[in-house]
Parts: C-alpha cells; structure tokens; sequence
C-alpha cells in the first residue's frame, strides 16, 4: 500500500517472502508498474504457475488516465507473446473502499481525524444565526487550490461507469468562475512551491481558507461512486460551502444533505464548466440552509470526535482488504 498508516494495518496478516517460489501472490502497486516490470513478472510467473498476479489499485485517478482497462476485475497481462491472468482491485471491482463514514483517504493520514476534530467541534458550537452573520462576511467569494491541468487528456470520460476525470473541468471553473474575491492557488496558478513539499501541504490549506471563504472547491480528480477525498470534508472544515461534481448514485450524498453543498454535476462531461459557474451564483443562503448547516456541523463533530468510529473504519477497510488476498491466495 502507498501510506504507511493502510499498510501498518494489515502488516502482521501479510508475509512477504524472500523467493518467488514462496509466493502465492504478486502485488503490483500502480498501472504502470507492469510495464515497467514486464520482464521481471513474465519470469517469476513462468517459474511459479500457482503463483496469482493482484494490480491493487488505491486511486482511480491512476486507473483512468493510465489503466487500460479500469473496470474489469478479471484481465489479462500480454508479455512477450504469453497471457497471464491478472486480478484487480480498485475502487469499482472491490469493496475494498466501500466506506461506512470516513471514506478511504482520510484514513491515509491520521493527522486528517485530528485537525477535523478540533474544527467541527468549534463549528457545531455555532447558531443558525452565527453563520448567517459568518457567510455575510468572507474575505473570499470562492477558493481554488488544486494544480492547474488543461490538457484533454484530464478529461477523460467513461458516462457509462459513472465515472470522470475532472482535472480539466476543475481547472476550468477555477480559470472562469469571476463573482466577487477570488482565491486561486496551486502549481500552474501561482508562483509559489508545489504543495506536496511544503511540511504540512493540509493544515497549510486550513490555515489559508479557515473562516474566510463562502465557496470551497472540494472537485475532485476523479468522479468515482466511492471516491470521496479529504477536500469534501475540508470545505465544511473551513466554515465554507463544498464545490462538488457527483452524479445520483454516488457516495458523497450519504455524508451530507444536498443544500449544503453545490452539486456541479453535468454528464455531459465537456459542458458541464459552462454551467458550473452559474450554478454557484444561484445556491441560496436562506434560513433552511443555516439550520442544515449547523446539523452537518454537528454530524461531522460527532464522527471525528469519537475515536470508535474512526477504529471501526480501519478495521473495515483492513478485513476486506486481508479477505481479498487470502480468497485469492487460497483460490476459494
């Protein structure tokens, strides 16, 4: 696994052998990996034919912009003229990363349980009545921070998968959303580091935007039912209201009720930013909203406050995971 805090979870369930002849099962961590190591899985699956090959995919991000096949659990690798079979799991062929309440990513990082907690607590002390008085005074309309990514192939589109690259919609609505302050950051954007190197890239972002913004951009780089990232979470974190992009049947509307956010959702994939603009305009700051906002305050309160809820995720997320393997291990 990619994060230390998934991977500390299953460690002691998972030997890793020395000799391929050992093995019940190759892990491969990303799509391209199978490229890059063609030669070296060719071989080892020659020599140990009871030996099963598992591309373990934990973002759909990689699996549509280089996967050449995201959907499909059961495929094939083609390897100097030899097809091996070839197992994947990912967020559409699994419920790996089917969640209860705190989806996938957030457990990636423990410091995300930590900084919610603390916040939420704070925002579900306020009345109806105080985030009136709150979205009525923002520094900034609207913020922005995700990289800049205009190129086409970002906008890959799978309508019958339910299932988007939204990096070039994302940026276009950063690029052409113009009501009122707004704040756009992220490489490409500005002349600044790239996030990833800065100490803390999140408590950076919660610093920046914490009670100034009235929109948050929570788009996310991918339109999966069961994607959900922190950026969801840290628009209500922040006192803000989440720019999201997420069709009927995903994830997203078991957290919160749809007035509290803006839903940018178009399936048509390459009209959806001219309309998305428009749509922020019109979301209603009324009374109805204000009481919804202070319930999705208090709910998100209680769920990072309480520590079982979190344990109760990981164990989840490390059962299906460990179920997984050994069904595919002991070929059951």
């Amino acid at each position: 696994m990619a994060y230390a805090p998934i991977a500390s979870l299953c460690h002691d369930r998972i030997k890793v052998v020395d000799q391929i002849h050992q093995a019940k099962l190759i892990l491969i961590g990303h799509s391209k990996d199978i490229a890059r190591y063609e030669a070296e899985l060719a071989a080892a699956l020659r020599a140990t034919p009871r030996c099963h090959a598992v591309f373990l995919s934990e973002e759909p991000f990689w699996d549509i912009i280089w996967g050449a096949d995201p959907f499909s659990r059961q495929q094939f690798m083609e390897i100097d003229g030899d097809r091996f079979p070839l197992t994947v799991l990912n967020h559409t062929t699994s419920d790996i990363f089917a969640f209860n309440r705190i989806p996938y990513f957030l457990l990636t990082d423990l410091g995300f349980a930590t900084r919610y907690a603390l916040r939420f607590r704070r925002n579900a002390r306020k009345s109806p009545e105080d985030w009136a008085d709150h979205f009525s005074n923002c520094s900034y309309r609207a913020a922005f921070i995700a990289e800049k990514r205009l190129n086409p192939k970002f906008a890959v589109s799978f309508p019958q998968e339910d299932t988007f690259g939204l990096c070039r919609f994302r940026s276009l609505v950063t690029q052409d959303y113009k009501t009122g302050q707004v704040l756009r950051a992220g490489a490409g954007w500005r002349k600044a580091p790239r996030r990833q190197a800065l100490g803390n890239w999140h408590l950076d972002k919660l610093m920046q935007l914490d009670q100034r913004c009235r929109f948050v951009s929570a788009l996310e780089n991918t339109h999966q039912r069961q994607y959900v990232t922190e950026k969801f979470f840290d628009a209500f974190a922040v006192g803000a209201v989440p720019l999201y992009f997420a069709s009927q049947g995903h994830r997203v509307h078991d957290i919160a009720p749809a007035n509290v956010w803006v839903n940018l959702f178009n399936s048509d994939i390459e009209t959806a930013a001219a309309h998305a603009c428009q749509s922020i305009d019109a979301f209603a700051f009324d009374a109805p909203f204000f009481q919804s906002y202070c319930a999705i305050q208090a709910r998100l309160a209680d769920t990072f406050a309480n520590p079982a809820v979190l344990l109760a995720e990981q164990d989840r997320l490390s059962a299906a995971l460990i179920g997984e393997l050994q069904t595919l291990a002991t070929g059951v």
